[in-house]
């Protein structure tokens, strides 16, 4: 029992620290803070951005040429790429749409031809 305490207390702790740091270092030149922390990734400051995360996200696409590559927690496998440059759209949707499968459960919503046998 004393041990789960002393557990939650140095995670409680380790949070504290790692977001006191993130404010603390705050940029002032109003671009979007893309840190990545250890083992947190760039979660951090996209939860501080939680509010206005649609604003931020635009803002961040801006200030990464259209291209953006997100990390996330090292534990979750949630590592992103977010595109708005019409170049990479069309390659993805046109010229190779071929190449990005979609997995199975995209195929067993959508598949019109597997819906009708």
């Amino acid at each position: 029992m004393a041990m789960i305490s002393l557990l939650e207390a140095f995670i409680a702790s380790l949070f504290f620290l790692v977001f006191l740091c993130f404010f603390l270092h705050k940029k002032s030149h109003g671009g979007p803070i893309l840190k990545s922390w250890p083992f947190l990734g760039m979660l951090p400051g996209m939860l501080v951005q939680l509010p206005r995360i649609f604003d931020w996200t635009v803002e961040v696409l801006e200030a990464t040429n259209l291209t953006f590559s997100f990390k996330g927690p090292w534990f979750s496998g949630t590592d992103l790429l977010f595109t708005a440059d019409p170049k990479n759209i069309h390659h993805i949707l046109s010229t190779n749409f071929g190449n990005y499968p979609k997995g199975p459960e995209f195929k067993k919503i959508f598949d019109v031809w597997e819906m009708e046998s």
